[in-house]
């Protein structure tokens, strides 16, 4: 008998990663990159939203008249 495991993961509805393997070694060596990646991901989104957004999160109480009365 052969054991199979499959770890999934959803972000949205449109967004999932999955990994599957034999044992948990082997999800664990998969998952090995999953740092760096993060990384990155969060260095491209930062990157952006700050060409988005350049005045950063002030622009919502500007809007609102909280901010710099």
């Amino acid at each position: 008998m052969s054991v199979h495991i499959t770890l999934k993961i959803r972000f949205g509805p449109l967004v999932s990663f999955e990994v599957t393997g034999q044992n948990c070694k082997e999800i664990f060596e998969a998952l090995k990159g999953y740092e760096e990646l993060n990384r990155q991901l969060d260095s491209m989104c930062s990157d952006l939203a700050g060409r988005i957004y350049p005045e950063g999160f002030e622009t919502e109480g500007k809007e609102t008249g909280e901010v710099g009365q």
